[in-house]
């Protein structure tokens, strides 16, 4: 790999490193003269969103979501990309792992006339886009397992894949709350006078975290559901087996009884006992279905 496949250098005052190796970025840190700590954290593939500023320079971390995560990504690593922005009123440098398509399409469209700050914001934006196709491909799929607890018990699998999406969707919501708060102090502190790029980015960032929280309810929700459900199929059972235990539990004494063979049973010697003992548990088992019937046992509502 050569210094021009890690570094493009779209227009002159924008350098976009990817997948750097350190000692690279020691060579970018001594010429633009960046800090060292700020440095090692770019090192770090699994930094949280920060800002912070050295000297004349803004030093900034967020996270977008990688095109290329597989479906069951349920880490930082496999789910986000990290982004190191260097600004300054000469310069900006941007590092990341993995070549994004927001990135490709950034470095070919970019205009001279943008300024270090504006290829700075309109990445962000980009950022915070990144999310979004996820999101609502993660709200069909939460749409699809509401019908199927609804129409059926759900499988193990659709289960496994409810509480999967809630522990994906509570990484993102994390990551875009970090985010949200960077892009706030970057806007209100460090921008001198923010343009209708920088609003449109804090509405976003805003916009997008609401998104996640709404969707975090909703498979929190199905969970309530889920287990509901549950709670519900399991009284239904417990409550037929009550129902036929009511039967037999009577019949089962009375057959008990004239069961024993004792000498001098009357019942046993009787013409006609057998008759009646069968006629006593019609009469108890129609005493019992009159009782269960009229206090609304054996309906389903």
């Amino acid at each position: 790999m050569t210094i021009s496949d890690v570094i493009h250098q779209p227009l002159p005052h924008w350098w976009d490193v990817v997948d750097p190796t350190p000692q690279v970025l020691r060579g970018i840190a001594d010429r633009f003269k960046l800090h060292h700590t700020s440095v090692q954290d770019c090192l770090d593939p699994e930094h949280f969103p920060k800002i912070e500023k050295v000297g004349d320079t803004l030093f900034l971390i967020v996270r977008c979501l990688d095109h290329q995560a597989p479906k069951d990504a349920d880490n930082l690593l496999t789910l986000t990309r990290k982004l190191a922005c260097f600004l300054n009123k000469d310069f900006l440098i941007t590092i990341h792992r993995g070549d994004q398509p927001f990135f490709v399409e950034a470095r070919s469209r970019v205009e001279a006339e943008q300024s270090p700050e504006d290829i700075m914001v309109r990445l962000l934006k980009k950022t915070i886009d990144s999310y979004m196709p996820y999101l609502e491909r993660v709200e069909g799929e939460l749409e699809s397992l509401e019908k199927e607890l609804l129409g059926r018990s759900p499988s193990s699998s659709e289960l496994i894949n409810l509480y999967g999406l809630r522990s994906r969707l509570s990484l993102i919501k994390r990551q875009v709350w970090h985010t949200t708060n960077v892009l706030k102090e970057f806007i209100t502190v460090h921008c001198a006078k923010p343009t209708p790029w920088h609003i449109d980015l804090r509405e976003s960032a805003e916009g997008l975290w609401q998104y996640c929280d709404e969707l975090m309810e909703d498979a929190q929700n199905l969970i309530g559901l889920h287990i509901a459900l549950s709670g519900h199929r399991t009284n239904e059972t417990m409550r037929f087996l009550t129902v036929v235990s009511l039967f037999f539990l009577p019949l089962t004494f009375i057959v008990g009884v004239y069961g024993m063979n004792f000498e001098f049973m009357p019942e046993l010697h009787w013409r006609y006992g057998y008759f009646g003992s069968l006629g006593l548990m019609v009469a108890v088992s129609l005493f019992i279905y009159w009782k269960v019937k009229s206090k609304g046992w054996l309906s389903r509502e």
